[in-house]
C-alpha cells in the first residue's frame, strides 16, 4: 500500500478515535450517575456493550502500535491517534470496575500500573521523535 491511502485510513481511525471517546465516556457517565443505586445495574446489558468497547478501542492501538502497513507511516504522525486508543482503552476498565461495583485493591492496583505504563509509553515515544529531529538539524 502507498503512503496516501495509508494516510487517508488514518483520517478514518481519528473518526473512529472520536466515536469511540463518545461511547466510552457516556458509559462511564452512565456507570457514575449509577452509584448511588445499590440494587443490581440499571442496564444490565452493559457488559456486553463495555466488552465491545473495550475491544474497539485496544485492538486499533495495537494495529497502529504493530502493524505492518502502519509502519510505513512515521511514529510522529500515528503516535497520538495510538495512544488515544489505549488511553481509551483505560477509560473502558475503570467505567467497568465503576458499573462492576467489585472493584478490589487488585484492580485499583491495575488500573494505577497501566495509567503509569500508558504515560511512560507516550512520553518516551515524544522524547524519542524529539530526538531524532535534533539528528537531523543539529
Amino acid at each position: 500500500m502507498d503512503i496516501k491511502s495509508m494516510e487517508k485510513r488514518l483520517e478514518i481511525w481519528k473518526r473512529i478515535l472520536l466515536i469511540d471517546i463518545g461511547a466510552a465516556f457516556t458509559l462511564l457517565a452512565t456507570g457514575i450517575a449509577d452509584l448511588p443505586n445499590i440494587s443490581e445495574p440499571y442496564f444490565p446489558g452493559w457488559y456486553g456493550v463495555w466488552f465491545i468497547l473495550l475491544l474497539a478501542s485496544l485492538f486499533p492501538g495495537f494495529i497502529l502500535l504493530l502493524g505492518k502497513h502502519w509502519m510505513q507511516i512515521s511514529l510522529q504522525d500515528r503516535l497520538n491517534t495510538m495512544f488515544g486508543f489505549f488511553a481509551l482503552t483505560w477509560v473502558n476498565f475503570f467505567s467497568g470496575g465503576i458499573m462492576g461495583r467489585g472493584i478490589s485493591s487488585e484492580y485499583i492496583y491495575f488500573l494505577l500500573v497501566s495509567a503509569v505504563a500508558i504515560a511512560w509509553g507516550y512520553w518516551g515515544s515524544r522524547r524519542k521523535i524529539l530526538r531524532s529531529r535534533s539528528d537531523i538539524f543539529p
